[in-house]
């Protein structure tokens, strides 16, 4: 490790530079005070939380609607596949069956683990 020079300031010294930083900072916080503070009025906050509100209801329905489709479709191919061919749709349900009880104890030997 290097040595470090440490120099040390008398009381008087110490007095000084703090009594400068205080100044400093004062004259800052003067000038901060200084400046002109735009408060908007409460119709325009109105506004602004009725278009986040819209925004955010535009966005659900779209989520939603993308829900739907997805769920349709895979739904449609359960069926279809039930139907039409009953060993994929058995091999499906084996399949996924065993991917959930695999990836669940991953999940939990790793939680368990960590």
């Amino acid at each position: 490790m290097k040595k470090q020079k440490v120099i040390i300031l008398g009381n008087e010294q110490l007095d000084k530079q703090d009594s400068a930083a205080i100044h400093e900072l004062q004259e800052g916080l003067h000038h901060l005070d200084q400046f002109p503070v735009y408060t908007p009025d409460l119709s325009w906050f109105e506004q602004r939380v009725a278009a986040e509100k819209q925004q955010i209801r535009k966005k659900l329905i779209r989520d939603l609607s993308i829900f739907l489709i997805i769920a349709l479709i895979i739904l449609t191919g359960i069926i279809v596949s039930l139907f039409q061919m009953p060993v994929v749709f058995m091999f499906l349900q084996l399949f996924t069956t065993i991917f959930i009880v695999f990836y669940t104890g991953a999940r939990f030997l790793k939680k368990v683990s960590g």
